[in-house]
């Protein structure tokens, strides 16, 4: 999957005392909740996106493919 040079930033708690630090995240990297960290710019890029659908699709058929031969996922 293309990734951009852009960091994308997160608030996340620290504990569970209710305080929160920002972290930065680059562009293309899983962000803290398991999803992909996508910029603003690279939102708004019909291209981009299409690329990172079609990676993700890619992801999940190998997967299907591993689960159904007994193996697990990449």
């Amino acid at each position: 999957m293309r990734s951009c040079k852009n960091d994308i930033s997160y608030m996340v708690e620290i504990g569970r005392t209710m305080r929160y630090k920002e972290i930065f995240i680059r562009c293309g990297n899983t962000d803290p909740y398991g999803e992909s960290a996508i910029c603003e710019e690279c939102k708004n890029d019909p291209k981009i996106m299409q690329s990172i659908q079609n990676h993700k699709a890619n992801v999940e058929a190998d997967n299907a493919w591993n689960k159904s031969a007994g193996f697990g996922e990449l």
